[in-house]
Order: C-alpha cells, then sequence, then structure tokens
C-alpha cells in the first residue's frame, strides 16, 4: 500500500477512505471526523464484483472499489463538502471523477492496476435494479418527454413524481450521440445544458428571484463546460434538476414563514458553524439589530442561547453513535476550544460530555444482555 500517497489522495480530493470486509468497516489512515459506520455496511452490501459502484444515500455518494471477495474500499466525500449550500454541486464533482478516483484508489491500495470495469449506480434508500453506464442511446423523444414533465413536478413542488421522470429518463439511456454522432462528449454537454435551460425558464416563471435564477443556470452550465468528458451521465441527470428543486423549494416556503422562523431554520441548517448576527442578517435581509428582538419574541431566548442548545443536541448524537474524540466533537461543532465545550455541556446536560457517552454504552450494554 502506498501510504503516503493515499493520505495525499484523501487531502487533495477531500475524502475518506475506508476498508470493508467479513469484520465490519476499517478506517485505514487518518480517522475521519464524522462517519455512519452503519450506513457504510449497508452500502459495502450492494459491492459487485467486476464493477465499480457508486452508492446515493440521503445528502450524498460513497464510491465502493471491490479489491477481493467480501473486501474493498469506500470513498466517502468529507462531511464539510456535504453540508453547504451547493451539495447538489458538490456531488456532481464527486460523480464526474468517480471512475478514476476509484482506478487510483485502487492501484495505491494494491499497487497494481486497477481493472477498467464500469460503474454502476445505486440509491440506498430505493434499492432497485444498478443503473450501468454502458448502453448506447435509445429513446430520444421518450426522453425528452419526461423531462418536460419532470419540470413541471419542479413547479409543484411534487417530488414523489419528479424522483420518478428522473428514473425514466435515466432508463431511456441518452447519451450525447444522440444529437450528433460526430462528438459523443458535445453531445452529451448538449442534453445536459438543453435541460438546465428547460430549468431556468420553469424556475423564472414561478416566481424565483432573477438573481438565484441565473447563479444556477451559470454554475452548473460552467461546471459541465469546464468537464473534458462527462463520466456518471445519470449522476448529472440527478443532481442538476435537484439543485433548482431544492432552491425554489426554500424559497416557496420563506414566503410563508415570518422572520422568527426564517431564524430559527438557518440556525439549524447552520448549527455547527460559527454563526455571527451579521452572518443571519445577511443572508435573511434582516437588520442585525431587529434579530434578537424578532426571534425573542417568539422563542423566548435569545440567538446565542438557541445556537448553543443545537449544538449541545448534535454533541449528544456524536457522543452516542461515533467514536469521535472529544476534541473533535468540539472542533467539529465550532466551539472555542474543548475545555469551552465541555464545560458548555457540563452546565446545559449536568454532566461531562465522557460521561455522557460512557453512561450510552452501559445503558446499551445493559439493554442487550437482558
Amino acid at each position: 500500500m502506498y501510504k503516503d500517497e493515499l493520505i495525499l489522495l484523501e487531502k487533495t480530493a477531500s475524502i475518506d477512505i475506508f476498508l470493508y470486509n467479513k469484520k465490519g468497516i476499517q478506517t485505514i489512515l487518518e480517522n475521519p471526523k464524522h462517519h455512519n459506520h452503519g450506513l457504510m455496511i449497508r452500502a459495502s452490501k450492494l459491492s459487485k464484483e467486476g464493477f465499480y459502484s457508486l452508492v446515493k444515500y440521503n445528502v450524498g455518494y460513497m464510491l465502493l472499489v471491490p479489491l477481493e471477495k467480501d473486501e474493498g474500499l469506500i470513498l466517502s466525500p468529507k462531511i464539510d463538502s456535504l453540508n453547504n449550500s451547493e451539495s447538489s454541486f458538490s456531488n456532481i464533482d464527486f460523480i464526474n471523477h468517480s471512475t478514476s478516483l476509484a482506478k487510483l484508489s485502487y492501484f495505491l491500495y494494491k499497487k497494481e492496476s486497477a481493472p477498467n470495469w464500469n460503474l454502476i449506480i445505486y440509491n440506498l434508500n430505493e434499492i432497485s435494479d444498478s443503473i450501468q453506464q454502458i448502453k448506447p442511446v435509445e429513446n430520444l423523444h421518450d426522453f425528452h418527454r419526461y423531462a418536460n414533465k419532470m419540470v413541471d413536478c419542479i413547479s409543484k413542488l411534487d417530488e414523489k413524481n419528479f424522483k420518478k421522470y428522473i428514473n425514466q429518463m435515466k432508463k431511456c439511456k441518452v447519451f450525447g450521440d444522440a444529437l450528433t454522432t460526430s462528438n459523443v462528449i458535445r453531445g452529451e454537454k448538449d442534453i445536459l445544458i438543453d435541460i438546465i435551460s428547460k430549468l431556468t425558464d420553469r424556475a423564472e416563471k414561478d416566481g424565483l428571484p432573477f438573481e438565484k435564477v441565473i447563479f444556477l443556470q451559470s454554475v452548473t452550465v460552467q461546471k459541465i463546460e469546464l468537464q473534458t468528458n462527462i463520466l456518471n451521465f445519470d449522476g448529472w441527470l440527478e443532481e442538476i434538476p435537484y439543485a433548482y428543486f431544492n432552491e425554489l423549494k426554500k424559497w416557496r416556503e420563506n414566503l410563508f414563514i415570518d422572520n422568527a422562523d426564517k431564524i430559527e431554520r438557518y440556525l439549524k441548517l447552520h448549527s455547527r458553524e460559527n454563526i455571527k448576527l451579521k452572518d443571519v442578517a445577511n443572508e435573511l435581509e434582516i437588520s442585525e439589530q431587529k434579530l434578537n428582538p424578532t426571534f425573542k419574541k417568539k422563542y423566548e431566548t435569545t440567538i446565542k442561547k438557541y445556537l448553543t442548545q443545537l449544538k449541545i443536541a448534535d454533541a449528544k448524537e456524536l457522543l452516542k453513535t461515533t467514536q469521535l474524540k472529544i476534541r473533535d466533537i468540539s472542533e467539529y461543532l465550532s466551539f472555542v476550544d474543548e475545555s469551552y465545550f465541555i464545560s458548555t455541556f457540563n452546565k446545559l446536560c449536568g454532566i461531562t460530555p465522557s460521561k455522557y457517552r460512557q453512561n450510552h454504552i452501559e445503558e446499551f450494554l445493559a439493554n442487550k444482555n437482558k
């Protein structure tokens, strides 16, 4: 194993690398700050010899790289890249480089050339037949018909049918040579840009502010044009519409809630960050002087105290579900330092983080032995 090179790959690609086998999930390099063993175990069971597998879950993707029978690598984007306002774009980047990342990690771990396997994609929450990225175009007419229906669902925020029509689009197996036989890559880009055009027109008609529409359009088109080739077309086909769907959904929801609830929602979305009042004011376009009075009138506490409560709730979950060190949890939740985190936790919970974790373990073992 080329350990130094694997560490460099983790840092430059902003990923964590794990080993899965019959013993479970193991870290092979530096301990990541946050990971979900249960989720990874479920994903690893989808691994198939002779294929690299991209597994979608709630907020992102994991990449499975088989090494031997019942053993392989899991590549997972670092948690920070999944919790920002552009998560769909982060997913697109990971999708597009997944095959090259799989081959490179295979080579660095086994010290031998990686197999030239095809990539298959699974949705962990909707397990069905895998989608293989290898068939040529079959029916362009149906593809565009489903695309139009998908755009209509965005207008209604009908997520059930939105997902259905995206899956129908995938089944059409439309690739770039649908539009041109002389330049497959250009054709793939043109298909995606045509979908972006449809989404942009509909989002603007549905009232999404012009600056947000232009931002979505420019970022997605730019990402497509910067690619030398479009790998994992189906991944792009899902993530681009979801960028528009989520932005329109968030904007509509904000139309019907008061400023106090807008503040509360923002705090929950950014609870692990070191939020300043000016950040909230700028994002929500509310006067900084009005923030605390507006919030306290409805929630009977200050923004700072409420944010601290959210961080402690997150800390409890991490203490129960991960093996993270107290220092890492403190850093992950943006406390000033470990000492301040411990004193804050103790003040609100009447117990230190270490004791809280120990009590949870003892309670778990007692229930297991009943």
